[in-house]
């Protein structure tokens, strides 16, 4: 999905955090017992603003502000990872 198609949603994660990897680098979040997944940082951060009261809009401006980053320059990537958390079941996206 492109920005267009999912600037008005609510992404609302699914699954908890349970730890970090063994490295110290990444993010474990176990969706059911036999699901578990290793996110890097940037995708836990992502999907730790994924409140489900949040549009994706809304989400790259709160990055863009805190990072001091153009929306433009985190747009793209954050709907990169909001994509790949869907697809790992890992959030859920609901109209606004």
């Amino acid at each position: 999905m492109n920005y267009e198609e999912i600037k008005d949603t609510k992404p609302q994660q699914m699954g908890e955090l349970v730890d970090r990897s063994e490295d110290g680098e990444n993010y474990v979040i176990k969706l059911e017992e036999d699901k578990v997944y290793e996110v890097a940082p940037i995708a836990y951060y992502v999907w730790s603003l994924c409140d489900g009261n949040s549009t994706v809009d809304e989400i790259i401006n709160k990055i863009s502000t805190e990072a001091e980053l153009a929306q433009d320059q985190v747009r793209d990537p954050v709907v990169m990872v909001i994509n790949e958390l869907v697809n790992a079941s890992l959030v859920s996206l609901t109209q606004s």
